[in-house]
Parts: structure tokens; sequence; C-alpha cells
């Protein structure tokens, strides 16, 4: 079983003592419809500063393949960055990615990765990293509500953002 955390947010008593034994680690994803591009953002926080942060941009279809793209990098940089008996929280505004963790892979395993309907899962191969990066030692994914003043969240979502946008000005120079 993955370990999601569903729980209210800590007290500043609680976040000082986890935060030497925990490395924070936000991921969003964003995404434009009408043009199919969409973006992800990736921040470490460290001491309510950030430490680490990565962007990217690309042609796709959904959001949902950002929000898991977003959480696959974010959770590969951490791995690296991780220190011995350091726990990795991947905090994410994505409400599908936490059912995902809680029985929605599953699912999709047993229906050999097609919906009801028959139509193949969306995403496949992210939901499999995603899915092989939490069952990892030490990696606990937490929701969090988006665009309600959480720090890291604010930053993951500029930068999804800020990736779109640079993305756009690439396409219009060409």
């Amino acid at each position: 079983m993955n370990p999601v955390i569903n729980q209210p947010q800590n007290t500043p008593k609680d976040d000082a003592q986890r935060s030497a034994s925990t490395l924070e680690v936000f991921s969003d994803g964003g995404y434009l419809s009408k043009l199919n591009i969409g973006g992800w953002g990736v921040a470490i926080i460290e001491n309510n500063q950030s430490t680490y942060t990565n962007l990217g941009a690309c042609r796709t279809q959904s959001s949902l393949e950002m929000e898991l793209l977003a959480a696959v990098k974010a959770l590969e940089v951490a791995k690296n960055s991780q220190k011995p008996n350091q726990t990795i929280l991947l905090h994410t505004d994505s409400r599908i990615l936490i059912e995902g963790l809680e029985g929605k892979i599953e699912r999709y395993k047993q229906q050999g990765w097609l919906h009801l309907s028959g139509r193949p899962v969306e995403s496949r191969a992210l939901w499999e990293r995603f899915e092989c990066l939490t069952l990892q030692p030490n990696v606990q994914v937490k929701w969090v509500k988006g665009h309600n003043g959480n720090l890291g969240n604010q930053m993951a979502d500029q930068l999804a953002r800020q990736a779109i946008e640079s993305y756009l000005k690439e396409l219009h120079h060409h």
C-alpha cells in the first residue's frame, strides 16, 4: 500500500521537528486545453526557502499527464537529493494522483490498464513510474489545497505557468 497522508496541516512545532528529517517537495502541472500545451513545475523547499526548482512544457493531451509528469520529476530529483534516513514528502494539489495511490492504479492493473469502457488508461507509463517511485522506502505523498497560500504549491504552480509561457513564446518566434 502506498503511503498517502490525509491529515490537517501541521502546526509550526510539527514543521520544525519534521524539517531536518523530511525533504519537502512540491509538484504541479498546468494545461491549456485550447492549444494542447502543458507545463509542470517542481520546487524543493527547505527552511522556508527554495533550494531547487525545475520546470518544463510540451504538447500534451491532458492536465493529468502534466500532474503525473510533475510528480515523477519531483520524486526523481528528491531521490537524488535524499539524505540517509530522510523522508521525502511530496505535496500535490492533484486529487487524482492521491486517488491513484489509494486504489486506482491497482484497479487499472487488474483491468489490464483499461477503463471499464474498454478505453486504454491515459499515461500508463507515467502512472507506473509514479507508483514505482512512491513505493520506495521513506516516500510519502500528501494532498495540499491548491491556490491556498502554501508557499511550495504556489511556487510549483508558478513554475508550471512560466514553462507554458516560455513554450508559447518559443512557438511564436519560429
